[in-house]
């Protein structure tokens, strides 16, 4: 039976003859809570898990297929160099003796299910497919034809294709195909034991929560991090050892085979039991076996311990041992009286192991943020639910006021997910959606300027929708605006799995940029209705987590997901994602106020809103501080970091996961930034100097990404390019400046005279209302800047260097004023 605190059930709250029975029943309340907390704390551990699971079984998909079809290259390889010594003589490919013989063990391993042989005219001269097969699909022959090695995917089979040469044309086309289903049984043979562990761990964090508010219900809410944290630590761990098992056994793996054919090649002189010196060639042999595989460190021959032929010839007629940087595969040969024992080692460098690891390890870094405010918001939102029900549950009386108290705080908490996951599922798709958008309009023969239009009319609309849903809001309460816009952005997201095209894809966003605007109102308007006084700032900080920390986890998940889901996959899970929070919206987020009756129509609002932006467009220095400072600003946002970036990183060959998690990194520096610099404000009431050093410091940043070269890899960096630590640095720097600028901007026009003659909510309003023209300007400039400049990353150089000579011109400007708003008085 659970202790009950003396200030739980008072004397005289029952008779002594019910306290026993109301002990029971309160007893009884509190395991039933404790289980309900355990739940939820198992659902969203488990979730959390379970995502970074599947996150790593996608890079072992992906990692190990790759090196599965390096394996079948290196085999497609062998067969071709046999081929092509016979071509190199002149004579016709159909005239080939010896294929079926010469790809009869390669077809008989694992990895091959079939070879094919085409003569320049793409028609079938030899097939050998492996018996135990009933059919092998045959790609298309356009398909593969080409002067390169080629690789075609369908049906569940890859396929690769080498061209054939004569000495002096082609000759034909060699296809190698594999079942992909050999590499995925692999990977799901690591995995699925993996989801149980995630589930058990899940299973252990609930039941060790649960037990230990059974013996302290006053458990922080830090412990509950410090212990997820934990958790999510030990299973990334898990992941990378299965990644690195799985890795390891794929790089040997290639280099046994590779050791198999050299086997097959010279074993039969073992077999006959010739003389090795009686055989030229066997050095060219390797050294061209190595070209054909850049990732194979090294091969040798070895008899009687010592290496007779090496691709490195300074080890010739030494004693062979591995170099400790390798995997090495050695494969015995058998004994031979004219030479001794013989063998072939084949070396592939750990490296390629670390190489794929780390990428790993950085894809499950940019996951555990994400993860971490996901995780740390729903466990915020159950902890504080749960003290909730405890308290109401300890007032045992009458207290209304205190009843209020709780719902008040309950109806903070449940709002707050619903706006996170918002922001969340519209940056999911960040990472990828200009390079999307880009394609859409080449598809429609547009110029590279129409791909940032799709961005201009989600900010536009975006904008225009604040006042409409005001009003709307006012007349049928915040609930209908934050669950209605919600299904609204959720259908423009579902829309663009639609093959729709561009013009449908603008209207698509259009019906996103509304659905956001009608939920960012709906949730202030909720806050506002909801939050006493002395609980508005906690309200706020809904509003500024949700943002930022959604842009984090969406741009960190949704880079990782369009690897394996692909955009339409994307688009697909985060409409529906959207039905089902907005789904939470309507059950869990309580009903609260009744909605005031609407003060003035929709035209009377937008009167006084015109009217204020006349008001304030009169004055000089709220000009100043807008179109120097705040509008440059979010104009660098959206027309620098979520559109510029992402193209131009996509046409370096970033890969996705890349591309999302370096943008991600932007609002990283402006949540780490923004900490610091309003308490500093705050502090020291000073703005001028704190927005000129961020306004500059952007501006320097975005020159410092765009003027080097991106097409120059030299100046290799700790594995990454030069031009790649320079734009992760600079992204960083942009974000923290940005930190100088959002916040400080307000409080500066908040500060000026103007906001005592019409007031500071009216003018700071305004102000919000206005600095969404850099939301909606940076695309277009930058749109048309790619249409004059080519698709260049000088464009961001010119767009820093305009943002710096900006932010020169607010300090010349200001300093000629006297700088009156550049330090203001503290109240008497």
């Amino acid at each position: 039976m659970v202790a009950v605190p003396d200030t739980a059930l008072p004397d005289a709250a029952l008779p002594d003859t019910a306290a026993p029975d109301a002990l029971s029943a309160h007893g009884a309340k509190g395991a039933a809570r404790r289980v309900g907390n355990a739940l939820v704390m198992f659902v969203v551990t488990g979730l959390s898990l379970i995502l970074l699971v599947y996150v790593g079984y996608g890079e072992g998909k992906r990692t190990y297929g790759e090196f599965h079809v390096a394996k079948v290259i290196t085999q497609a390889g062998i067969v071709r160099t046999a081929m092509e010594a016979f071509l190199r003589d002149g004579l016709p490919i159909r005239q080939f003796v010896g294929f079926n013989s010469l790809t009869g063990p390669i077809v008989d391993s694992e990895y091959v299910d079939a070879v094919t042989a085409l003569d320049t005219a793409a028609k079938e001269v030899f097939r050998n497919v492996d018996q135990k097969l009933k059919n092998v699909p045959r790609p298309p022959p356009d398909a593969l034809s080409g002067e390169e090695t080629r690789r075609y995917s369908a049906d569940g089979y890859t396929h690769i294709s080498v061209p054939l040469r004569s000495r002096f044309e082609a000759a034909g086309t060699l296809i190698v195909s594999s079942s992909d289903a050999v590499a995925t049984r692999l990977v799901d043979a690591a995995f699925l034991p993996l989801i149980g562990l995630a589930l058990l761990l899940s299973a252990l964090f609930a039941a060790c929560v649960a037990t230990i508010q059974a013996l302290r219900d006053d458990i922080k809410t830090r412990w509950l991090h410090v212990a997820y944290a934990g958790i999510f630590l030990t299973m990334s761990g898990v992941v990378i050892w299965t990644l690195i098992s799985l890795y390891s056994e794929g790089a040997q793996d290639k280099a046994r085979v590779l050791a198999n054919m050299l086997a097959q090649r010279i074993g039969e002189i073992v077999q006959y039991d010739l003389a090795l010196r009686d055989f030229v060639g066997i050095d060219t042999a390797f050294a061209d076996y190595r070209k054909l595989n850049p990732d194979i460190a090294a091969v040798a021959l070895i008899v009687d311990g010592n290496t007779q032929v090496h691709t490195d010839p300074t080890k010739l007629g030494q004693p062979w041992a591995q170099d400790p940087r390798n995997y090495a595969y050695v494969i015995g040969l058998g004994q031979s009286t004219q030479t001794g024992a013989v063998g072939i080692a084949v070396e592939v460098p750990r490296e390629i192991v670390y190489r794929q690891v780390a990428r790993s390890v950085k894809n499950f870094a940019a996951m555990f943020i994400a993860s971490a405010f996901l995780a740390g918001l729903f466990l915020q939102v159950a902890s504080s639910l749960k003290n909730l029900r405890r308290d109401e549950e300890e007032i045992g009386g009458p207290d209304a006021l205190r009843r209020a108290a709780l719902r008040e705080r309950a109806a903070l908490s449940s709002v707050k997910p619903l706006f996170f996951v918002a922001v969340f599922l519209e940056h999911l798709t960040y990472s990828f959606l200009p390079q999307h958008m880009q394609q859409l309009a080449s598809a429609a023969d547009l110029s590279a300027g129409f791909a940032s239009a799709p961005f201009m009319i989600y900010y536009l609309f975006f904008a225009l929708s604040l006042v409409p849903s005001g009003h709307f809001t006012q007349r049928v309460g915040p609930r209908v605006a934050m669950n209605g816009g919600l299904i609204l952005a959720g259908v423009g997201l579902l829309a663009l799995v639609l093959p729709i095209g561009f013009w449908g894809a603008l209207i698509a966003r259009a019906a996103s940029g509304v659905g956001q605007g009608m939920l960012f109102i709906g949730v202030q308007s909720y806050i506002l209705a909801i939050a006493s006084a002395e609980n508005r700032t906690q309200g706020n900080g809904i509003i500024v987590f949700g943002f930022q920390g959604g842009m984090i986890s969406g741009m960190a998940i949704g880079s990782l997901l369009v690897t394996y889901l692909g955009p339409a996959g994307v688009f697909e899970l985060a409409g529906i994602l959207s039905f089902v929070t907005a789904s939470y919206g309507l059950v869990l987020v309580p009903a609260g106020a009744s909605a005031p009756a609407a003060r003035q129509s929709v035209a009377a609002e937008l009167r006084t809103l015109f009217r204020d932006v006349a008001r304030v467009l009169h004055h000089s220095e709220f000009i100043r501080a807008m179109f120097l400072i705040g509008v440059p600003a979010k104009a660098a946002l959206t027309g620098i970091i979520t559109f510029a970036l992402p193209l131009l990183l996509a046409r370096s060959q970033y890969k996705q996961e890349d591309i999302g998690q370096i943008v991600m990194l932007y609002a990283i520096g402006v949540v780490g930034a923004s900490h610091y610099v309003t308490r500093f404000v705050d502090r020291n009431r000073q703005t001028v100097p704190v927005l000129v050093l961020g306004a500059a410091a952007s501006g320097v940043a975005m020159l410092v990404i765009g003027l080097p070269d991106w097409s120059d890899p030299a100046g290799a960096v700790l594995g990454g390019s030069y031009v790649t630590w320079v734009v992760i640095l600079g992204v960083i720097a942009i974000g923290v400046a940005h930190g100088f600028v959002n916040a400080p901007v307000v409080t500066h026009i908040a500060e000026l005279d103007l906001a005592k003659t019409i007031g500071v909510g009216s003018v700071t309003a305004t102000y919000r209302f206005l600095e969404r023209l850099g939301h909606v300007a940076g695309p277009i400039l930058v749109g048309q800047l790619f249409v004059l400049m080519g698709v260049t990353p000088l464009v961001i150089a010119l767009f820093g260097g305009v943002t710096c000579m900006l932010a020169l011109i607010f300090l010349s400007a200001v300093g000629g004023t006297g700088g009156k708003s550049a330090e203001v008085e503290s109240p008497a």
